[in-house]
């Protein structure tokens, strides 16, 4: 079996995403469901109704009072918070375990740490970007590198042949990692979120977040792609990647970010990872 046919076989069997997740969103997606419809689907996935409360009650989502059960969790929150909650509840169990950036030189839960910062900021300038619903933006954040976790091992199997490339032959990390392996952690991703089952633009976005042309395509790519490279330069899930990409001026102009949004946007960053500690803890 070739190295790109064993990381194929091995996506080939990562468990499916969360049943209740997707319905759940789908619901999401009518004006008129009702909060006890909900709260009938969500029982069914244990994990996902223990963090609902325990995040809900998070000093990120702002509530006033200590919530104590879900039917009321769900009438606080309001549906946007919820499909925060539960996308990132179904979506840290993928990222458990030790060995999840390790082969990127990612220390334990500095991969799903760098993904709830993406999610967080690509919420944030969601709406520089036409046609992007803030709660996908969110959602493509959080799944955006879920090709890393699965492709970190065969990553620090052949790293001194990949750094060898990037330094010696002048490649970019992820074209040395595509060269070495055969495959890249940015289409691996794309193939599992096809597996998921996710929307085609979501799926292009994860396929190509570190194209050097995708502030030219889709508006859900371009987001991407701007809030990955946003968080990174605030050296948040560096790892032997680098800095993947560039943001150049005109690229933020284009969107119409100016200079200080973009401060703006930065800072505010930094303050919500603070407010968003629980879900940090959800991939432990």
């Amino acid at each position: 079996m070739s190295r790109v046919e064993e990381i194929l076989n091995i996506a080939n069997h990562i468990p499916p995403f969360p049943k209740v997740a997707m319905q759940v969103m789908k619901m999401l997606g009518d004006p008129h469901v009702l909060p006890k419809d909900l709260a009938e689907v969500i029982r069914y996935d244990a994990a996902i109704t223990a963090n609902l409360l325990k995040t809900c009650n998070a000093a990120y989502f702002g509530l006033t009072r200590k919530v104590s059960s879900m039917d009321e969790a769900l009438v606080l929150l309001g549906q946007d918070a919820l499909k925060d909650i539960i996308i990132a509840s179904s979506s840290a169990r993928f990222y458990k375990g030790e060995a999840g950036g390790a082969g990127y030189q990612l220390g334990q839960g500095e991969l799903w740490k760098h993904s709830v910062a993406t999610a967080i900021m690509a919420k944030s300038i969601a709406p520089h970007f036409k046609g992007v619903d803030p709660g996908t933006a969110f959602t493509i954040g959080l799944l955006h590198d879920i090709g890393k976790r699965f492709l970190s091992s065969f990553v620090a199997g052949d790293f001194q042949k990949i750094m060898d490339r990037t330094y010696i032959d002048g490649l970019s990390f992820m074209a040395a990692e595509h060269e070495v392996l055969g495959i890249d952690h940015a289409e691996l991703g794309s193939m599992i979120m096809q597996k998921w089952e996710f929307p085609e633009e979501m799926i292009e976005a994860v396929r190509s977040h570190h194209d050097p042309e995708a502030l030219n395509k889709a508006p859900l790519t371009a987001l991407l792609a701007m809030a990955n490279t946003l968080v990174i330069s605030l050296g948040v899930g560096v790892g032997a990647d680098g800095l993947s990409g560039t943001m150049r001026g005109e690229g933020l102009k284009r969107f119409g970010i100016t200079a200080l949004e973009l401060d703006r946007y930065l800072s505010n960053l930094l303050i919500e990872m603070e407010r968003a500690e629980e879900m940090m803890t959800l991939s432990n």
